[in-house]
């Protein structure tokens, strides 16, 4: 065979790379077989190629970015319960501020002291509580702790006597020494909590405050966590405005958070301190109030390494599912280079004999037998390959469907999140955070139709007696019994939350306040006649609230419901009080 000119005009790379390819083929054996079975194996290396980068780089980047998106929704969902917890403390405070006890007792006598100390058994992160006059000298507190001391270089009071107040993670100054040891070598830290108690003019009369100890973060992380976090490697940290990681305790304290993770990004993948690529989510905690914003963030990490273990694995598969394509494209190749052959080494012998000077049988019935033989050995050469090209199709359809499936297990992953973080575990009913969608929503239609809507919110009667006397176990049972008892007791229309704690709530569209007094007044009767084997009988303390057209949000006919609970509680308990039996709190 004559070698084939080369073009008139090539590059001077080009010449290089024919010039090289001319050198390796002198170390190539000169057969038709051994050839032929090369370029058959170098054939299915080009063609397992693609699908081999197709599953290092496409499925791993989709790998990185549902994880990624996961991790995000996650991240938001503990932002928002922490906002929540935040909110739900402040407004403690700031309801407690408002009672008229507050407005008109002396704060030397004996119900602040009861008031206080009751405040702090309901909530078991509250470390001290306290009401300091406008001078700024403690009146009353849990404990008699700084009773009689001066406050009013603290933040939590110099701002308190303005606004309602929350203060940023410091360590305890003035009760380090006077709070019991937890034999904790490190520094006990706080959360500040404030508002002002006003007179019934409106004049300050001085500040109640609540600090609360910082183990309530874990308390709070660790509820919204799935349990498989260690497991998969996801970590959940909490980060000041300084940038700094505030939770966990310990070593993290000294680990250095990555700028990337600031740029305002769902998720990125980067590097941490500890020289390790990790996919990192972060979302700021925002539902607090503009004037005083903590500037907290919630991350959210896993190593890179365990997000792409499957992708690993998938790996090693294409990798001896590609050599072992080679090898049987080899021994195939080998086969059908010979088929080939046989015709043409004949072909070959029988002009070599004609060169030699005999006269064989040769005749064009004969000399197109052969090219026919040919004809076939090539005609099934291109067979096995267009099979050979259809298992590789084939291949890539398998593994098509394998990230399919692993998209549709991250998908169902996704959803289980989500669902997370709209129910309650324990009681099954709809949580704070759905509760408060559902309420958004039910304030914009009566803002379009002016039909009102009426809120329940309800309170478990002497709860925490029923922890401390039976413990946690039965306590959550009870949780279980009421919440099966108000879902029971409403109409199919109606709607039943978990709001926080033994705090329950209902939304009843289109009902009136006699409406909804009937509804609470039955839900109340059920559960005060249905009996547990282990404890009896439960009450409940029920504040009803109808929404008003002119209302600007949905939040006031809650904190209205809210103000009737606290005054039922206030009445003797396992009651309903309303604007229709009981007089509304005063400003």
């Amino acid at each position: 065979m004559r070698p084939v000119a080369a073009p008139p005009v090539l590059s001077q790379g080009s010449s290089d790379v024919v010039l090289e390819w001319v050198r390796l083929m002198r170390f190539i054996p000169a057969s038709f077989r051994s050839r032929l079975a090369l370029l058959f194996g170098g054939l299915a290396l080009l063609v397992g190629l693609p699908v081999y980068l197709y599953i290092v780089h496409v499925y791993a980047a989709q790998m990185v970015a549902d994880r990624g998106r996961a991790m995000h929704d996650l991240a938001v969902a503990v932002a928002a319960t922490f906002a929540e917890n935040l909110h739900e403390r402040q407004r403690e405070i700031d309801l407690l501020a408002q009672t008229p006890l507050y407005q008109r007792e002396s704060f030397t006598s004996a119900d602040f002291t009861a008031s206080v100390e009751s405040l702090q058994k309901s909530y078991p992160h509250y470390s001290w509580i306290g009401v300091a006059d406008t001078q700024g000298i403690v009146r009353a507190s849990t404990g008699n702790l700084l009773l009689g001391q001066s406050v009013s270089q603290r933040p939590w009071f110099t701002q308190g006597l303005q606004r309602s107040f929350i203060g940023d993670l410091h360590e305890a100054q003035l009760l380090s020494k006077l709070l019991p040891s937890s034999g904790n070598q490190r520094l006990v830290r706080f959360i500040d909590f404030a508002a002002p108690i006003l007179d019934a003019q409106g004049n300050p009369r001085g500040v109640l405050a609540a600090h609360a100890y910082w183990r309530w973060a874990g308390d709070v992380a660790q509820v919204m966590v799935p349990q498989s976090a260690a497991e998969q490697g996801l970590e959940v940290f909490i980060v000041n405005g300084a940038k700094q990681i505030i939770y966990p305790e310990g070593d993290a304290e000294s680990m250095q958070v990555p700028e990337a993770i600031f740029r305002g990004q769902p998720f990125v993948q980067t590097t941490w301190g500890d020289a390790q690529t990790y996919v990192t989510a972060m979302v700021g905690v925002r539902e607090l109030a503009s004037e005083q914003p903590l500037n907290w963030s919630i991350v959210v990490r896993q190593p890179t390494v365990q997000t792409l273990a499957d992708v690993a694995a998938l790996q090693r598969i294409v990798i001896m599912f590609a050599l072992a394509s080679v090898l049987v494209f080899l021994i195939l190749a080998w086969w059908s280079a010979s088929l080939v052959s046989r015709p043409i080494e004949r072909l070959v012998a029988l002009a070599r004999r004609i060169e030699q000077g005999e006269n064989p049988a040769f005749d064009v019935r004969s000399s197109t037998l052969e090219v026919r033989h040919l004809v076939e050995a090539l005609r099934s050469m291109a067979s096995s390959l267009l099979s050979r090209e259809q298992a590789l199709t084939e291949s890539n359809l398998r593994l098509e469907r394998k990230v399919a499936e692993r998209t549709a297990e991250l998908a169902k992953v996704n959803a289980e999140l989500l669902q997370q973080t709209r129910r309650d575990a324990l009681t099954g009913l709809a949580n704070r955070h759905a509760a408060n969608q559902r309420l958004r929503e039910e304030f914009l239609r009566m803002q379009r139709s002016h039909i009102p809507y009426a809120v329940l919110m309800m309170d478990i009667d002497f709860f925490k007696q029923v922890n401390d006397s039976f413990g946690h176990a039965v306590g959550d049972e009870v949780l279980q019994h009421v919440a099966v008892v108000i879902s029971g007791s409403v109409r199919a229309t109606d709607f039943v939350a978990r709001y926080g704690g033994e705090e329950f709530f209902a939304l009843l569209p289109a009902t009136t306040l006699h409406e909804a007094q009937q509804v609470a007044e039955k839900v109340r009767q059920t559960l005060a006649s249905a009996m547990l084997p282990s404890i009896g009988a439960i009450t409940l303390s029920i504040g009803v609230a109808v929404a008003d057209v002119a209302q600007v949000d949905e939040d006031v006919a809650v904190l209205e419901a809210d103000g009737y609970l606290y005054q039922a509680k206030h009445s003797g308990r396992n009651r309903v009080a309303s604007a229709s039996n009981v007089r509304p709190l005063q400003a």
